[in-house]
Order: structure tokens, then sequence, then C-alpha cells
């Protein structure tokens, strides 16, 4: 995957938000940001076009939109994994560059292997959980098959090593989710990606959602990333995630199993 236009992205997200606030960025300033997140990767940095960049910053900034995606606020808040009133003191010099690129190069690509296996993709999609609790997936699909309809729900989380808190509070919001919309069980695949490797903490937070809940629960870390973007085809690349589903019902069951025995002789117990 050609990292320039990655790169494009992320500076024009950040450029065309400012730029909205009234404190456009200039060209050297531009060029400067690409640089940052160009060096942040050596084989980003060999083949990046800083110059192709930065001369495409003047009009993008001009526009609250660039390609399919709106540069607002919002949207900017969660390419850099932060809270929106975070924003108000932004300045160029203090944006996490590599979270951000990170974040955009992750997106393109689920969003590109989502497409592959016949998904209908969206990103930044808003969904509603119970009290209200809005949860907003980086990458949503939707696979409609013979079989039914099946829902997969990918969260990035870029910055390293990943940030516990902020999984903790994913996996607080797609249960909210789920329990407002009970057909998001069986089948359904909600998965937390990192460019990065999981502390224990949140890989036992995962794990243990994923045992107890009906939808399948995937931590997709550094070296399963690796794994799917290395894949010789679509097909392999989805055989790949379909292991770790499998990999992860399978816990589930053994799990339920196991408290269903823990019950029945908490039952007897006198």
């Amino acid at each position: 995957m050609d990292p320039t236009p990655l790169v494009l992205e992320a500076v024009i997200a950040v450029a065309s938000t400012l730029a909205k606030r009234g404190a456009p960025i200039a060209i050297d300033k531009a060029k400067q940001i690409a640089e940052s997140i160009a060096r942040k990767s050596p084989a980003t940095s060999e083949t990046v076009d800083v110059d192709k960049i930065a001369s495409c910053i003047q009009n993008a900034t001009k526009s609250t939109q660039v390609g399919q995606v709106a540069y607002n606020e919002e949207t900017l808040a969660r390419l850099l994994e932060i809270p929106v009133p975070d924003l108000a003191t932004l300045r160029p010099e203090t944006i996490e560059l590599g979270v951000l690129y990170d974040h955009i190069r992750l997106e393109a690509e689920s969003k590109a292997w989502l497409e592959e296996w016949g998904y209908q993709v969206q990103t930044g999609c808003p969904l509603v959980g119970l009290r209200g609790v809005e949860y907003v997936p980086d990458v949503y699909g939707v696979l409609s098959t013979l079989h039914g309809q099946f829902e997969i729900c990918l969260s990035l989380v870029c910055d390293s090593p990943p940030d516990e808190d902020r999984i903790f509070a994913l996996l607080g919001k797609i249960e909210a989710y789920a329990e407002a919309k009970q057909s998001f069980s069986f089948g359904d695949i909600f998965a937390i990606v990192t460019s990065h490797r999981y502390t224990q903490g949140a890989t036992n937070a995962m794990e243990l959602q994923n045992e107890q809940e009906n939808y399948s629960v995937i931590p997709l870390d550094g070296g399963d990333v690796y794994v799917l973007e290395n894949s010789p085809s679509p097909r392999d690349r989805l055989e790949e995630l379909q292991d770790k589903v499998r990999q992860a019902e399978e816990e589930s069951r053994r799990y339920k199993i196991k408290r269903r025995a823990e019950r029945e002789v908490e039952r007897k117990s006198p």
C-alpha cells in the first residue's frame, strides 16, 4: 500500500480542522508534519512524497471535505484517539503523529479487507447503545448472506502501548450496544486492533468479555496485523480472521460449560 495518500490524509485531517478554526497551516508547516509522520517508519520515510503532499495542502484546507471523509472535529478526535474537548488545546507540535498515521493506515486497510470479503462498510458510524451510550466503531461492516445478517465492529487503538482505559471504555460501549440491539450476538464480531502489543491487563479484559458474551471479542495485535497484511490473497486473509474467531468461540464455549458445572455444584451444595 502506497503510504503517500495515507500521510496526505493524516496531514489534511489536521490542517483542514485547524483551518476551520482560523489557524491554517502554511506549506512549510505541512511539510514538517508530513516529514514527522514519515519518519515514524523507515519504509514510509523512503517512499513517501513529501513535496507532493505539501502541494496538495493549500487547496485541501479550503474545504471541509477530502475524498469521502469529512474532517470535522469529531473525526479528527477519533483519528487522534482523544476526547473531542481536548481539541480545544490542540497545536500541531503536540499532535501524536505516529498515532494519527497508524490509525489512518489501519482504518484504510481494515476497510479494504472487509470490502474484499463482501461487507458493506462505513467508517466513524455512530451506533447507539443502552441508556443512550454512543459507540463509534472506526470501521463497521454488515454482511448479508443466506444464513442471515452479520455485523463486525473494529476499533483501533494505536498508541504504544495501547491505552488500557481506552480499551476498557470500548468494551463497555460495545456491551451497551449489544444489550440494546439483541441481534448483535452469535456470529457477530467486535475486534480491537493495534499495530503494537497489548498489555496483559487489556488482554485479560478482552478475553473475559469474550467468555461472557454471545458475540466474539477479538484482540488483533501487531503480529496479527502483520499476518493479515502479508496474506497472499483475500481468501487467505479471511481464513486467518476466521481462525481467530473460531478460537474465541471455543474459549467462550469452554468457559460457559465450566460456569454451568460450577452453578450445578453450588445448587446441589447443602
